[in-house]
């Protein structure tokens, strides 16, 4: 259960609000992910500065926030986008039998789909697919922290099921953390209600993936 985002979602351009084509089931569940492009988002911000309001963050807290705007039409003025990845439930109708036909059928029926996704065959594709994302990864409009490797086949997806919420027929591959230096300009202690200790910097502030760092804990020198 969570707050209801429909209408809110319904105001971004690339949602089809009716699916076109043939063979589209009578209930079907889409699942994707919207993001604020990165051209966009810094429009956007320059348009805030220059209306004296103060400018987002980071892309990725913009894009959520729009979502749970009150007003739709607040919401309308966002330039979001939206990929959609996968099909939840459906009933009446057929699809695929892999993941791969399906993000291509998905795409005929007017859904957004991300271009970039690739097929592999052996797991020296699968590494050579990540190295290629890794160096395309500053070039794409919008940010990624790594990629996703799934299993093609759904009736093996479906075999292969779930470990609590974790699909045992996919993973994620994570790029390493963004680092970047910045001098701490003082060391702080909070005592806790039972009487721990506990030590935090205060640093210059830097931004790290889209994120305005301003402390850090001390529990170990990383």
């Amino acid at each position: 259960t969570g707050e209801d985002v429909t209408a809110n979602v319904k105001t971004i351009r690339s949602v089809p609000l009716k699916l076109k084509g043939k063979g589209i089931p009578q209930v079907i569940e889409l699942r994707g992910e919207v993001f604020f492009p990165l051209s966009s988002f810094a429009i956007y911000n320059k348009t805030r500065i220059e209306n004296s309001q103060k400018p987002y963050v980071n892309p990725r807290n913009a894009a959520s926030g729009s979502l749970r705007q009150l007003d739709p039409s607040e919401t309308a003025k966002r330039p979001l986008d939206i990929f959609i990845y996968s099909v939840g439930f459906f009933d009446g109708g057929k699809l695929p039998k892999t993941h791969s036909e399906s993000l291509n059928l998905l795409e005929s029926w007017g859904c957004r789909i991300n271009k970039w996704t690739q097929k592999a065959n052996k797991i020296k594709d699968v590494l050579m697919h990540i190295d290629e994302t890794l160096n395309l990864r500053d070039k794409i409009d919008y940010g990624i922290d790594g990629v996703v490797i799934k299993v093609d086949n759904l009736v093996l997806q479906k075999s292969l099921g779930r470990v609590g919420r974790d699909p045992r027929w996919a993973t994620a591959y994570k790029f390493p953390a963004e680092q970047v230096n910045s001098v701490i300009k003082g060391i702080h202690i909070n005592v806790g209600r039972t009487g721990v200790l506990t030590p935090w910097a205060e640093l210059e502030p830097v931004v790290v993936g889209g994120v305005t760092v301003k402390r850090a804990t001390l529990h170990n020198r990383d």
